[in-house]
């Protein structure tokens, strides 16, 4: 059984790095050929359009992510009371989103900017569909949610593609991220019903939404902090320099830079799980843990001396003459490669040993430096002054994050990560 479920969590990170995989190919490939269609300051609207999105998307996914996939893991038999509230929760917060996205850009930006904010609002109603995807990654099945992005990505690639062929206007592509939201909750329902579950069968339960909504409180507020100070850079762009070019110009570097946190969203969120029942063994959780620091300590790494070393050759490969800022933003943006990853595998833990309040401080200290720094930088030195805020912001809070609990075994697990011998652990484990 021991053997079995190890092989399970293996596959399941495979499933789950090869679907994230594929949608970073398919962003480089296709997306910066929508990017270099559009132009800077158009794509600076698609991007300025997210940053608004991307900040109220918490009154969607109310921080009910790994919450739901850590009670579907402890509270099995109430499965379909705990899918069909979180379900409803995210439904009726989606409209909130989308309302509260097209009013702040009524209040401030033209009637066209508003439009293209509300195409690209319409994905979030379709995401209150991915509780299915919860329910997959409780039962260690990868595989399934892979799949479906992987039919997504491909179709979505052919439109854009298809779009671009026949110079469809910024609001067609404005609506690619409504029908991504589409075909992928078409597809999760497809394989829920071939995993023979039916959707008539969820309840919804005014105490299992005010427990749910009790257990994720201290994350809603931690992650629309996250949220907020991950997605206002391009908004105060917008604002400080009145110059949708220039947000174009952020959003091209920092777009490709941030197609690595792939790997620690979708190697946490593989082996979740496993960390979870390791909860009686302390000493083996302890070193899962440390292998996972690892993982994520020498992955960032890697990827950082990859991009000082080819950043400025790739990214004018890419993007060309259209956008000269792009090489630089992405040679500063992607220093956070670092504090990210580690804080991704960092918030898992704390949710795991249930210190969530932890997550909700360290969140808050992130963006008060960050913030603080863009306000002061960007109106001084332009839109490099918003990568260098987030970049010095996140290291400072890096250093307080290792320390915030327990600060003893904090250094020690970071002094352990720091050991390459976990790589080669973890890969043995791996193919045992």
């Amino acid at each position: 059984m021991a053997d079995k479920q190890k092989n399970n969590y293996v596959s399941n990170s495979f499933w789950m790095l090869l679907e994230k995989s594929s949608r970073i190919i398919s962003g480089i490939l296709v997306g910066v050929l929508v990017v270099r269609y559009l132009g800077d300051a158009q794509f600076g609207v698609i991007t300025y359009g997210l940053g608004i999105i991307g900040i109220l998307t918490i009154f969607s996914t109310l921080g009910l992510d790994s919450i739901v996939v850590r009670e579907l893991l402890m509270r099995g038999e109430e499965k379909y009371t705990i899918l069909g509230t979180a379900f409803w929760l995210r439904l009726f917060g989606s409209f909130g989103v989308v309302a509260g996205a097209c009013i702040y850009s009524l209040l401030r930006d033209p009637i066209s900017t508003t439009y293209i904010v509300f195409l690209l609002s319409i994905s979030i109603v379709f995401q209150s569909l991915s509780v299915i995807d919860f329910y997959f990654q409780s039962k260690v099945k990868g595989k399934l949610t892979a799949i479906n992005q992987v039919i997504t990505l491909f179709t979505s690639a052919m439109v854009k593609l298809i779009f671009i062929f026949i110079n469809a206007p910024l609001e067609w592509f404005a609506t690619m991220a409504a029908l991504e939201a589409g075909i992928t909750a078409l597809n999760q329902f497809v394989f829920y019903r071939m995993e023979g579950e039916k959707l008539f069968h969820w309840q919804f339960s005014w105490k299992e939404a005010k427990y749910l909504l009790l257990l994720s409180s201290p994350l809603i507020f931690s992650s629309f902090i996250q949220l907020l100070y991950q997605n206002v850079d391009s908004i105060l762009i917008a604002r400080f320099l009145r110059n949708m070019g220039l947000v174009g110009q952020y959003g091209a570097g920092v777009r490709i830079s941030q197609a690595s946190y792939f790997i620690p969203v979708a190697i946490c969120a593989a082996v979740f799980p496993g960390i979870v029942n390791n909860r009686e063994n302390k000493e083996l959780q302890l070193k899962r843990l440390t292998q996972l620091y690892s993982l994520m300590l020498w992955g960032s790494i890697f990827i950082i001396a990859g991009a000082m070393i080819f950043g400025d050759w790739v990214i004018g490969l890419l993007y060309g003459a259209k956008f000269p800022s792009a090489p630089q933003i992405f040679k500063i943006h992607i220093w956070v490669c670092l504090p990210v990853y580690w804080g991704t595998a960092w918030g898992m833990w704390m949710l795991a040993i249930h210190k969530q309040r932890y997550v909700l401080w360290m969140q808050l200290l992130n963006a008060v430096l960050i913030l603080g720094f863009e306000f002061y930088l960007i109106p001084r030195i332009g839109i490099t002054g918003a990568a260098y805020a987030l970049v010095i912001g996140s290291y400072i809070a890096f250093v307080f994050m290792v320390m915030a609990y327990k600060p003893k075994e904090g250094i020690l697990l970071f002094w352990r990560a720091l050991n390459p011998r976990n790589i080669l652990e973890v890969i043995r484990y791996s193919k045992s």
